[in-house]
């Protein structure tokens, strides 16, 4: 399975879950789709996090719920109990978001994406599609990054770590969402996560397994012991290191972040998993 940052091939079966049709590849020098790996945890965070100024501004009352089960007396989560609320059906939850997620970031590259429609529904797909180790580049298309993927040689070489920059102003907009604050949340909202997650197929289920499954595939993602060297090919670049080129699509494109990038972007999907209490393996 080849890499292709020139442009990054997106598999053909991207686009199944909701019938939408995969954009049409991209000529030889187009940006990559590497950028839907963030864009798609950008899209989660700020979808489990637009009512934090609607919270703070009429904290609902009443007692905590008590625990359920025996495991729930012996042990103490730390996943936040939901707060009644109000929340608008799934349909008519774009309006709402785009108001309140202007309140938790007012970073560019949210407002940027809050300008789409179908925002629940754009980010439980991509995060299935990212469970099932895919790029959700057909979700996802406001965000684009401004320069494109280069190597030191001319038919083979390392990646140009100048490259790398191009994820900062996206990794810099999932770090202005507080992963706590987030958690806390997404299980105020998660009702509407699980309904556009019964959509896909999953009636009765709960979003947390896809979210679940999408940390551990981008976690799992092995660290190369240096630059990835890569070799252009017709329309797109692969992998010359044979364990690298047989990762999962959305694993050997979140490899093009950089290092840096990249440990952001892990230290915040920990800290998101461990403030939900999802049994994440890595």
């Amino acid at each position: 399975m080849a890499i292709d940052d020139l442009p990054l091939r997106s598999d053909p079966a991207s686009s199944s879950s909701t019938g939408t049709p995969a954009a049409p590849p991209e000529r030889p020098g187009g940006s990559s789709p590497v950028r839907w790996v963030v864009v798609a945890i950008i899209a989660l965070a700020a979808g489990a996090g637009v009512t934090y100024w609607w919270m703070t501004r009429a904290r609902p009352s009443g007692p905590v719920p008590p625990p359920t089960t025996a495991a729930d007396s012996t042990r103490t989560s730390t996943r936040p109990q939901p707060q009644p609320m109000d929340l608008p059906t799934l349909d008519g939850s774009d309006a709402l978001f785009r108001e309140l997620v202007g309140v938790l970031s007012r970073h560019p590259q949210l407002a940027r994406l809050m300008a789409t429609d179908g925002l629940v529904r754009r980010a439980v797909v991509a995060v299935n599609q990212i469970a099932e180790g895919r790029t959700p580049s057909a979700q996802l298309t406001s965000l684009r990054p401004p320069t494109r993927l280069t190597i030191t040689g001319g038919e083979e070489g390392a990646i140009d770590t100048r490259s790398y920059q191009r994820w900062d102003a996206a990794v810099d907009a999932l770090a202005s969402v507080n992963p706590a604050e987030a958690a806390q949340l997404y299980v105020n909202v998660k009702p509407l996560f699980d309904a556009a997650w019964a959509e896909l197929g999953h009636p009765g289920g709960n979003f947390d397994t896809a979210l679940t499954q999408a940390t551990d595939v981008l976690l799992a993602t092995p660290v190369p012991a240096g630059e990835p060297v890569l070799l252009r090919r017709p329309g797109y670049y692969e992998h010359v290191d044979p364990a690298l080129r047989s990762l999962r699509p959305v694993q050997k494109q979140l490899l093009l972040v950089g290092p840096d990038s990249r440990a952001r972007i892990e230290r915040w999907l920990r800290a998101f998993a461990s403030a939900l209490d999802l049994p994440i393996t890595g």
